[in-house]
């Protein structure tokens, strides 16, 4: 299992961010007030220039209103979804500023916690994601949060303080994608260099020897994946993802295969 979790979650570092980001558009809070209600329309009806116009209007009309807070969150949302980010980053860092709403509060972390994460700043989207999570006041948090708040962890080098996220991941919602890549998160303890994955030891044996050859450490990991063992060709120990990918750039030039797997 420990290795079949490293194969399965190669496809992660390649792509993932993807995945788990490209679709993370937030919803709006439940009850925007009337002059912000269009904006909020036209962002659900994908019209997401009007709705940056709507939010812009607000806040250039009254700088002191009392649904400011939300007027930059509408305003974050456009942005992040059209892929703004640092402008929706600033957006959402100012709707956190003001307001007291602990909805609100909730789904801008989130959404800075997913920036950050796109960014590769791990701890500071751990950061983010915890901000989200006490913003809920003791409701559970939705899965794939709480997975990808326990992968931010790990790629930081906290995986101690992973494991509760993503315990919480794979007990709250069984049989989901989120619970799935918790489990197989919690299997590992450290990020690797994979060169190779192979139905036959021999030939997974084979590219080990050259690799040794080469000055490379390398060792051959049996893993049961989809019903079959798979001969996974693995290197190195590394704390941080992006310790781990910095090895893969300084191997990418000889090894060009070569993928960095939790």
């Amino acid at each position: 299992m420990y290795g079949a979790s490293r194969m399965l979650l190669a496809v992660i570092w390649t792509g993932a961010c993807v995945t788990l980001l490209g679709g993370c558009a937030q919803q709006p809070v439940s009850e925007p007030t009337v002059a912000l209600q269009p904006g909020f329309s036209a962002y659900t009806a994908k019209d997401y220039a009007q709705a940056n116009r709507t939010a812009h209007e607000y806040i250039a009309a009254d700088p002191n209103g009392s649904q400011l807070d939300d007027a930059y969150y509408l305003l974050g949302i456009s942005h992040e979804t059209q892929g703004q980010f640092r402008r929706a980053r600033e957006a959402f860092k100012r709707a956190v500023s003001l307001t007291r709403q602990n909805s609100l509060l909730q789904k801008a972390n989130r959404a800075l916690g997913d920036i950050a994460f796109t960014r590769g700043n791990y701890a500071e989207a751990a950061s983010y994601y915890r901000a989200a999570i006490v913003a809920m006041d003791g409701r559970t948090p939705p899965a794939k949060m709480l997975f990808k708040y326990g992968a931010a962890l790990q790629d930081s080098g906290q995986w101690q303080a992973a494991k509760e996220p993503l315990s919480q991941a794979a007990a709250s919602a069984p049989g989901s994608t989120a619970a799935r890549d918790a489990e197989q998160r919690l299997a590992v303890d450290h990020f690797a260099l994979q060169y190779g994955a192979f139905l036959f030891n021999k030939s997974a044996m084979a590219l080990a020897g050259q690799l040794r050859s080469a000055g490379v450490s390398a060792d051959v990991v049996p893993s049961l994946v989809g019903g079959r063992t798979l001969y996974l060709v693995q290197s190195g120990n590394y704390y941080t993802l992006a310790s781990a990918m910095a090895a893969r750039s300084a191997e990418s030039g000889h090894y060009p295969q070569v993928l960095v797997v939790p």
